[in-house]
């Protein structure tokens, strides 16, 4: 009878090891400056080594490290600081949580199959929960939380409650100290709308809407009361649109 229960508990140990084994976080790629913290020690990172949940993860200027976490790639660019907060892989579920500080990662999550996967990215303002595509995150004290999505949907959220798909050409912008992201389209609308201006105006007044022009027009309540001569008159504009194709 004691033989039997050896042999079970014996078992029992090698399918939660087996179970467990596969939750690993590799370096398979250095460049430059790049480093983890070991305790209270900051060491070199080497290509080759495994790090284990609860490590940080930097690298310098021009540097990068790229980890394979069960299977799914991180890149760590320049002047990043990362933690990995969460990293389990059992035979039904894949669970990830990487702690982004300031930086930039790009993550390329697969779909293994039927396992149930959790990629999540996190930083001070905003989650981004990754399942079988690529995103590129990045956060700083003074733009905030940008994600964008190469390849896929990714949803994008902060702890006020607000959720967002993010995709193609989308772009989530949450800024610090704002409670909403900035509209998802923000950037792309910016590019593809001319500035259009009255056309007797100075060189100096040219020059001046052109450096300071959102300033100015957001202090009136019409953009054309900065032009004190502007009284009355026509003008006429010739427009060439050329929409963007959206994937």
């Amino acid at each position: 009878m004691k033989r039997i229960l050896g042999i079970l508990a014996i078992a029992s140990v090698t399918v939660f090891m087996a179970s467990q084994s596969f939750a690993a976080v590799l370096v398979v790629l250095t460049r430059g400056d790049a480093a983890y913290k070991d305790g209270t020690v900051w060491r070199p990172l080497a290509k080759g080594q495994t790090i284990r949940e609860g490590t940080m993860v930097m690298t310098g200027v021009n540097s990068r490290a790229v980890l394979n976490i069960d299977n799914h790639m991180l890149t760590v660019k320049p002047l990043t600081t990362i933690k990995v907060l969460r990293n389990s892989f059992t035979k039904s579920s894949s669970d990830t949580v990487i702690g982004l500080k300031n930086g930039s990662v790009n993550a390329r999550v697969k779909r293994i199959g039927t396992l149930r996967t959790r990629f999540n990215i996190v930083t001070p303002v905003a989650t981004s929960s990754v399942r079988g595509t690529e995103q590129n995150t990045s956060n700083g004290p003074a733009f905030g939380t940008q994600i964008q999505v190469p390849v896929g949907l990714v949803n994008g959220s902060n702890p006020s409650g607000t959720n967002r798909n993010v995709g193609g050409r989308s772009l989530f912008n949450l800024k610090p100290g704002h409670q909403r992201p900035d509209p998802l389209l923000g950037d792309l609308r910016k590019g593809v709308t001319p500035p259009l201006n009255p056309p007797n105006i100075t060189g100096d007044e040219q020059t001046g809407l052109e450096l300071f022009g959102d300033q100015l027009v957001d202090n009136f309540d019409d953009g054309l009361d900065f032009y004190d001569n502007n009284v009355g008159g026509t003008a006429s504009v010739t427009l060439d649109l050329q929409w963007p194709v959206l994937p």
